[in-house]
């Protein structure tokens, strides 16, 4: 009986630790879901950000080395790329609005965004900061689709590239 116990504790930590992927590789993993049309609050990852728009730089933006300066209209961030004002990555956090070409927003449940994008998402738990997310990946556009979400409502999400565009050094 003492192996048997033994045997199914094992099985479960191997299990357990199987499960512990970094964000990256449950990206990686995740089959495609094509985003080509996806925006939020209107606004496209690869556009530019116009200087009419009402978005305001942060404050802290060269306090950081980084490709991209970030900012706001009070309901949208935005990451853009300091070179060529390319829009890298769209967010919208607690407190702000803006909703997605679905019209998924904060607020929205867990079965709402699964109608709309499907069911071939990742799940991801950064432990350390108890963030729980869903995205989706076009592997084909580098697109990253992501959705925070506590008590499965939606109260962070986020449209840029998937990979290597964002870099922090």
């Amino acid at each position: 009986m003492k192996r048997i116990s033994a045997l199914c504790l094992f099985l479960l930590l191997v299990l357990s630790a199987c499960s512990n992927q970094t964000l990256e590789q449950s990206m990686k993993e995740v089959d495609s879901t094509n985003l080509s049309d996806e925006s939020i609050g209107g606004l496209k990852v690869g556009n530019f950000l116009r200087e009419e728009s009402g978005f305001k730089g942060y404050e802290s933006n060269g306090e950081y080395d980084r490709n991209y300066n970030q900012y706001t209209n009070g309901k949208l961030d935005v990451s853009v790329d300091k070179e060529t004002d390319e829009i890298l990555a769209v967010g919208v956090i607690e407190g702000g609005t803006g909703s997605t070409t679905a019209h998924i927003g904060l607020g929205s449940t867990l079965d709402e965004v699964t109608s709309a994008y499907g069911e071939e998402y990742f799940s991801y738990t950064d432990s350390n900061q108890g963030i729980q997310e869903i995205g989706y990946v076009d592997h084909e556009n580098n697109l990253l689709l992501s959705f925070v979400h506590f008590d499965n409502k939606v109260t962070g999400m986020s449209l840029g590239y998937a990979f290597d565009r964002l870099i922090w050094e």
